[in-house]
């Protein structure tokens, strides 16, 4: 059975209107993270292309190229690894999870459809939230990326991390941002700006 749905404001009248929303927005989680994991592969392919153009960017030669398998990210690299597998140079393969800064995505999606908004409304900040959600990912991806390079793949590649011009500083900082802080606040800061008349209405004038 699938949760109640609500098309306006007036739906809220009579109760507490965020109360109320937050529970609808708890209800609609498990099915928000359902479609985000059953569509993961194609809801990470915006985020693919953009991670490699970013880092192609930074440096082609070393960041060779970017295949989606399944939703994993793997970044071919021109750095050679020292010891010779079968015989064979081999160079370095960084495998990078995009999903671990992409569930925002579910998170926006259950506070979307507890919000009490149009049908044409509610899919315009659906897309706004995949949007930005998306340049989350795109962030988190690059610097994972950059941080395996620079810290966790041997002296070689962490000279060539050296040689992209960027500190060892702002990449961990990049990291830690892109881990910690971004898929938690960005999506909830997203759907704040997008609903504050709803807010300001149902939060801000009740208690002046």
């Amino acid at each position: 059975m699938s949760p109640p749905h609500h098309d306006s404001a007036n739906d809220y009248i009579g109760g507490n209107a965020i109360r109320q929303m937050f529970i609808l927005a708890l209800l609609y989680l498990p099915l928000g993270f359902f479609g985000w994991f059953f569509a993961a592969s194609a809801l990470m392919w915006p985020s693919g292309q953009l991670t490699g153009m970013v880092l192609s960017g930074l440096d082609p030669v070393l960041f060779e190229r970017l295949v989606q398998l399944d939703f994993i990210f793997e970044i071919q690299t021109g750095v050679v690894l020292p010891e010779p597998i079968n015989g064979q140079q081999v160079a370095l393969n960084i495998e990078v999870n995009p999903m671990i800064y992409a569930w925002g995505m579910a998170l926006l999606f259950g506070l979307t459809m507890a919000t009490p908004l149009g049908a044409w409304r509610r899919v315009a900040q659906l897309l706004v939230g995949f949007s930005v959600v998306t340049v989350i990912t795109t962030w988190g991806a690059c610097f994972d990326a950059l941080t395996q390079l620079a810290f966790r793949s041997g002296p070689e590649a962490a000279i060539a991390a050296r040689g992209l011009g960027l500190s060892m500083e702002v990449i961990a900082l990049g990291y830690q941002l892109g881990y910690l802080m971004l898929p938690a606040v960005i999506p909830v800061a997203t759907w704040i700006v997008m609903n504050r008349s709803f807010i300001e209405t149902h939060v801000i004038q009740k208690r002046g």
